[in-house]
């Protein structure tokens, strides 16, 4: 397991108006979870972003320290974004034990998608319904992800839980029959019927000149009245 690392410092005002601060100064704005408490903190918002390029979406025990030199280890248990703006708004870090097991989550990722032989020889197409699974294990133990080999998979089988390969010192936690991946049939769009067209076509009166007519023209009042006299 790599440890990661981050240096955050304490805050003790909390609110809007101390977040915008914060943000404006290039800091954002987060709180670390311990056993029954909260502690308010912040982290450099270039800090945090290199962070999250070298964990590259996995997941990550780091260890944080504080402008005392006090160190704590964490997990990144949730980030607040603003979609608009396309910044961090608030990032919320669960404070884990050296030797502890824990519960969190990891990204599952696929791997023989271009071999899949239900996709090559039948058309199937893959359906990836489960991204993350809930697992338990110590610090020490956390792996970045699981990975799931797919190319075997033909159409109409799936891959469930309690097939998941085995992790030394992790523990599944979701529902064994849940599934993880499937191969679904190729969708076929359904033909019309021979002869539908025709018919459709024939119960609809046409409204379309023949080139061999003319069209009626506006002088037929005329010629009515013509009649008349």
């Amino acid at each position: 397991m790599q440890t990661y690392s981050l240096n955050i410092s304490s805050r003790e005002n909390t609110g809007r108006g101390v977040a915008r601060r914060l943000r404006a100064e290039g800091r954002i704005p987060a709180s670390l979870y311990g056993q029954g408490n909260a502690r308010s903190i912040s982290v450099s918002a270039v800090d945090f972003r290199n962070l999250n390029r070298e964990i590259g979406g996995g997941a990550a025990v780091v260890e944080l320290t504080d402008e005392k030199g006090e160190k704590a280890l964490s997990l990144v248990q949730d980030i607040q974004r603003d979609a608009v703006k396309n910044i961090i708004n608030h990032i919320d870090f669960q404070e884990i034990e050296r030797g502890h097991a824990f519960t969190t989550h990891i990204p599952v990722h696929l791997v023989g998608e271009a071999d899949c032989v239900g996709v090559k020889n039948d058309g199937g197409v893959i359906d990836h319904k489960t991204h993350d699974v809930d697992i338990r294990c110590r610090p020490s133990k956390l792996p970045d992800h699981v990975e799931v080999d797919v190319s075997k998979l033909e159409v109409g089988e799936a891959i469930h839980i309690d097939e998941l390969p085995e992790l030394e010192g992790v523990e599944y936690l979701n529902e064994p029959a849940q599934v993880i991946v499937s191969c679904q049939p190729p969708t076929v769009e359904a033909e019309p019927e021979e002869g539908a067209e025709e018919v459709a076509a024939d119960e609809v009166p046409s409204t379309k000149v023949s080139d061999d007519e003319e069209a009626p023209e506006g002088g037929d009042d005329s010629d009515a009245d013509e009649a008349k006299s």
